[in-house]
């Protein structure tokens, strides 16, 4: 049994967290078409495909846990949902990938999420969740740590894209040099 007390204050600390994968996508939708977003690094996923998963997770995984926690009365267990990285699949085919859709869709689930949270009551924040190892956690637990799981992709995301654009940098100053040198 946990014995944390969520405040107000932590709640608003929760949903203004959550909210911050709202600019990142409204942010990423100006600079990702300048990347190769499908480009597979090694050990790796491609950017395309963890956006894909931080909105499969936050649509198949946490929200669904999120309302079963709020509407029954009974402790959920986590074991009783596919945790999102064993149901997600890749996606490969080049045909199917829509970057700017997929960035439109992870604003508008998240959007969702926000208001399923910001309709849960404090003291429905505390209610016990049974994680996947048999420890008791609390909603408010949960919600955290989908929030810091997002961060370290985005994180993921932003350090990719800043890779590219430097590779992309370096390689028009390779070009410049090479020209410049031609007209010598």
């Amino acid at each position: 049994m946990t014995n944390q007390e969520i405040t107000q204050e932590k709640l608003s600390e929760l949903i203004s967290d959550t909210e911050y994968l709202l600019d990142e996508a409204e942010a990423l939708k100006y600079v990702i078409d300048s990347v190769p977003y499908t480009e597979t690094p090694p050990d790796g996923m491609s950017i395309y495909n963890m956006l894909k998963l931080i909105d499969h997770a936050q649509k198949n995984y946490y929200r669904p846990i999120t309302e079963r926690v709020v509407s029954e009365n009974r402790l959920i267990k986590l074991s009783d949902f596919e945790h999102f990285k064993e149901s997600f699949e890749e996606v490969t085919d080049e045909e199917e990938i829509n970057i700017q859709k997929t960035l439109s869709k992870i604003i508008k689930h998240r959007a969702a999420i926000i208001n399923v949270f910001k309709s849960i009551s404090l003291i429905d924040w505390e209610r016990e969740i049974r994680g996947e190892s048999g420890e008791d956690l609390i909603l408010f637990d949960l919600a955290n740590k989908m929030v810091r799981d997002e961060r370290k992709v985005l994180k993921e995301i932003a350090d990719l894209v800043l890779i590219y654009q430097n590779e992309r940098e370096h390689q028009r100053e390779i070009n410049k040099k090479s020209s410049q040198r031609k007209s010598s």
